[in-house]
C-alpha cells in the first residue's frame, strides 16, 4: 500500500463517519422536536388545570363565607 491508498482509506473512513453522525444528529433532532411538543402539551394541560383548581378554590372559599353568614 502506497500513502495515496493509505489517505484514500482515511478519508472514506472519515466521510463514513461524518454520515453517521449526521444520522445520529437527525434522529436527536426529531427526539427533540417530539420532547418539545411533549413539553408543550404538558404546559397547556398544566395551565388548564390550575385555572380549573383556582375556579374550585374560589367556589369553596364562597362556600365557606356563605356557611359564616
Amino acid at each position: 500500500m502506497d500513502i495515496i491508498d493509505i489517505l484514500d482509506n482515511k478519508v472514506k473512513d472519515k466521510i463514513k463517519e461524518k454520515n453517521e453522525l449526521e444520522e445520529i444528529i437527525k434522529g436527536l433532532k426529531i427526539e427533540i422536536n417530539e420532547y418539545k411538543n411533549n413539553m408543550d402539551s404538558l404546559k397547556k394541560k398544566n395551565d388548564f388545570y390550575k385555572n380549573e383548581l383556582n375556579l374550585v378554590l374560589d367556589d369553596l372559599d364562597q362556600v365557606v363565607k356563605n356557611i359564616d353568614i
